[in-house]
């Protein structure tokens, strides 16, 4: 709220644009659903060979289809290459109730295939949403983000960040909606859906959402000094997203919208930068702490990513879990800065990172050390088994248990000493005191002692001692 306790005019304006292109995605879907399908959802393969891979019979409808047939022509008009390029017009009988002719390869040779056409179902819809955990994750998780988002604006409308922090997850949270529908050929074979599909799953990153991360780098913690005088350099962003779209929607290449989006992240994380080495106040560093933690976590989780693209991991249900884990990225972002706006309990920023690095390294050394033990057990105890002995379990087991705790307190003093140096002293010099006053039975010797830990760890201007005396 401003001094009037009335919402500012530009936040009515954030609202308004959050609700329009929320209600726009929702729209579209809307659309979509009332469009003729063969009922399955599909997945692509790469640029060069990006025609239709067939996953999930969805709706049910009998056909010769099989998961894992590529999609080549449709009643002989031809759909190889076209699955995310170019829109390319509806073969005639492509309409509910009718039956299409689709060439399909499988195992090596092409075939044709009779396949029904029909509708979208709800029970359809429902199946492809719930039957896989990242999916499902990622509409929570995007959910979640756009609670939060919301519930900061409206605890702190006045503050541009907030504005800006909206925005993004809104962007985000209508992508997530227009993933709701599958696309396929439902979508390919209708012009105006491929535009919307096309905005809403993949332009709105490059057009909106990388622009509403630059901006809340731009105003966060507090908006740069060049932009004070004037705001409206704020707006660049969304200047170049427009441009973006246009530029898009006329034909133009992918790659400089994924070019563009990727140049905007740089340029988020080096406002962040910039801002945590000019702010100084206690207020403004803490958010900075807040923002910049959540972004290191955020990257890490989608980093996750890298061994699943490279087939480091195959088994199907740790390739769910990690992808599920994974997706998550954008939500611990958003609600870590959802939380520096707030500036709610900002301080415990740092006993959150203390432990995180003091868990962190603890788990790594343990697993070290379990897995280290394992192997080196088992070539002692049998060095010809096949099978690991369960013996080598329970003593690597109790090991692992009799190591936590030093190994704990030796891995926090090593944070507190190397990231906390100066938690790390006074805790230091009052240990020191404690024991000094246990001792010392001088009273001269202990006020002399006890101003000088005043000022080794408060380190005040000024310092003076007043004892009260006895009345007797």
């Amino acid at each position: 709220m401003n001094e009037n306790g009335r919402f500012p005019r530009t936040a009515w304006f954030v609202i308004a644009a959050a609700l329009l292109l929320m209600l726009a995605s929702m729209a579209q879907v809307a659309y979509r659903a009332t469009l003729p399908t063969d009922g399955w959802s599909v997945y692509t393969t790469g640029v060069e060979e990006s025609n239709w891979y067939l996953d999930a019979n969805l709706v049910g409808a009998d056909s010769g289809l099989q998961r894992d047939d590529a999609i080549l022509a449709v009643d002989g008009r031809s759909v190889i290459g076209n699955a995310t390029n170019e829109h390319i017009p509806a073969p005639t009988r492509w309409r509910a109730g009718q039956t299409v002719t689709m060439l399909v390869q499988r195992g090596g040779e092409q075939i044709e295939v009779d396949v029904p056409v029909v509708h979208w179902t709800g029970t359809a819809v429902w199946r492809y949403n719930i039957s896989e955990l990242p999916r499902l994750t990622d509409r929570i998780g995007a959910l979640l983000l756009l609670a939060v988002s919301w519930f900061a604006f409206l605890r702190r409308p006045a503050v541009p960040s907030a504005r800006a922090l909206l925005l993004l997850s809104t962007a985000l949270a209508a992508s997530t909606i227009s993933s709701v529908l599958p696309d396929g050929l439902s979508v390919q074979f209708n012009q105006t859906a491929f535009y919307l599909t096309a905005f809403f799953t993949y332009i709105i990153f490059g057009t909106v959402l990388a622009p509403s991360l630059l901006t809340f780098a731009l105003l966060f913690p507090q908006t740069k000094r060049a932009l004070q005088r004037r705001r409206w350099l704020a707006l660049l962003p969304f200047g170049y997203g427009l441009v973006l779209l246009i530029y898009l929607l006329l034909g133009g290449r992918a790659e400089v919208g994924w070019l563009s989006t990727l140049a905007m992240l740089a340029l988020a994380v080096a406002s962040f930068v910039h801002a945590a080495r000019t702010q100084r106040d206690a207020a403004s560093r803490a958010q900075l702490r807040w923002a910049i933690s959540s972004f290191v976590a955020g990257l890490a989780l989608f980093a996750l990513n890298f061994p699943l693209g490279f087939g480091l991991i195959t088994e199907q249900l740790w390739v769910e879990l990690v992808s599920a884990v994974a997706g998550l990225g954008f939500v611990v972002i958003g609600v870590g800065l959802a939380v520096a706006v707030l500036r709610y309990r900002l301080f415990d920023i740092d006993f959150i990172i203390r432990k995180t690095l003091q868990y962190a390294l603890l788990s790594a050394l343990l697993a070290l050390v379990y897995f280290g033990s394992v192997v080196l057990l088992q070539n002692i105890v049998g060095r010809a088994a096949d099978e690991q002995s369960p013996l080598v379990i329970v003593v690597s087991t109790l090991l692992i248990a009799a190591l936590f705790t030093p190994l704990r307190q030796r891995v926090q003093a090593f944070i507190d000493r190397r990231f906390y140096r100066q938690k790390y002293d006074a805790q230091q010099i009052l240990a020191q005191f404690a024991q000094t006053a246990r001792d010392e039975v001088e009273m001269d010797a202990l006020t002399s002692e006890l101003l000088q830990v005043v000022q080794q760890t408060i380190q005040p201007t000024t310092i003076s001692l007043w004892l009260k005396r006895d009345a007797s």
